[in-house]
């Protein structure tokens, strides 16, 4: 046969015919042979006829999906161009690859143009930084809210996947927020130029990201001493914030809250904190209107409040997860604005409701 005449020339064959399938403008009898070609020389035995192959034909439209599936799976040599560049391939191909479990294949493809959300949830899941450093830096490739946040919770500390993800084209709001808590100066600086955020809400977020901070020393506090003297010392430096009290409170932390709004209050902690736990709400109506913390913020605390003891009185089952969702799903029905997500950024945007209007959000 004609294929078998070229001999030690099949790399030559497949290079030419990658060209002209490339270029197009083939009749149809040319189009059927160049296929029967293809078919052949994707199953040579030579890796380098398969490359050459591979490499010329890589951004045919022409090329049928099956056999563009074939050299995607073959060895990486072969399948890194295809992966990289094939437009036939869908993401049911490409979803199927990643499942396998090959880096280099995972990075080919974390660089092709116009990633879907679901092929780029799909990079992040693998977890391989080398797979998900190539992803970020591709501008065209769609990623979600939750692969975000999933990304965050997995590499937020790393350096180098922080300068990746600031230096998106876009990013959404609560990926900025949390990014701003936890990279350097330089780093916010950046994130203040790339994503237009205002230089003074970079430094409200600086402010949540240190009371989350501080709420695991105050987690570790073993006593009414203990607590008192660290509220005595938050409230000479202004640090019991209405925010740090929703936080301590909903993280369970009712004896420092119970201080802390005693505090406020300018009333005996133990009276306190004992009213709290006997009577719940309507003891945190009288505290509260001592305080002077902010009017709407009230049913929040109330909210938060009576999740904890019903938790305590439950003797603490059921994981603190669920516990809040239960928040997060009551304090969505309570202030209509409030986009339901992560605890945290839904007590980020209480801490920006406006004081006249409850239901708006500062802009």
């Amino acid at each position: 046969m004609v294929y078998a005449r070229w001999g030690t020339c099949r790399p030559q064959l497949a290079a030419g015919l990658g060209k002209a399938m490339a270029k197009g403008g083939l009749t149809a009898e040319e189009k059927a042979v160049a296929l029967e070609v293809l078919k052949t020389l994707i199953r040579d035995t030579e890796v380098e006829v398969r490359r050459t192959l591979a490499e010329h034909i890589k951004s045919s439209p022409l090329l049928p999906r099956e056999i563009a599936l074939r050299l995607a799976r073959d060895v990486e040599a072969v399948a890194v161009p295809i992966l990289q560049s094939s437009p036939v391939l869908t993401d049911e191909d490409l979803l199927s690859i990643i499942s396998d479990g090959d880096p280099a294949k995972q990075r080919a493809i974390a660089g092709r143009d116009a990633l879907s959300e679901a092929v780029s949830g799909a990079l992040i899941d693998t977890g391989q930084k080398s797979v998900i450093e190539i992803l970020l830096a591709n501008d065209s490739a769609e990623i979600s809210d939750v692969s975000y946040r999933s990304l965050l919770d997995a590499f937020g500390g790393d350096g180098a996947i922080q300068e990746l993800m600031v230096e998106r084209p876009v990013l959404p709001f609560p990926v900025k927020e949390r990014l701003v808590c936890l990279v350097s100066k330089a780093l916010q600086a950046r994130i203040i130029q790339k994503h237009a955020l205002p230089p003074a809400l970079v430094e409200q977020l600086g402010q949540h990201g240190r009371e989350r901070a501080l709420l695991q020393s105050l987690a570790a506090l073993k006593g009414g001493r203990e607590i008192d003297t660290a509220v005595s010392r938050l409230a000479r430096t202004k640090g019991l914030t209405p925010t740090l009290l929703l936080r301590a409170l909903s993280a369970g932390l009712l004896e420092f809250f119970g201080a802390g709004m005693a505090a406020l209050a300018r009333v005996p902690s133990a009276n306190a904190q004992n009213a709290l736990r006997k009577a719940g709400t309507p003891a945190l109506n009288s505290l509260y209107a001592r305080t002077r913390l902010p009017a709407q913020l009230q049913p929040a605390f109330q909210i938060m409040l009576e999740e904890v003891l019903e938790r305590r009185h439950a003797g603490h089952t059921g994981p603190q997860a669920e516990m809040e969702q239960r928040i997060i799903s009551n304090l969505v029905h309570a202030y209509r604005q409030i986009s339901p997500d992560s605890l945290e950024s839904v007590i980020y945007q209480l801490s920006r409701l406006k004081a006249d209007n409850p239901d708006a959000l500062l802009g």
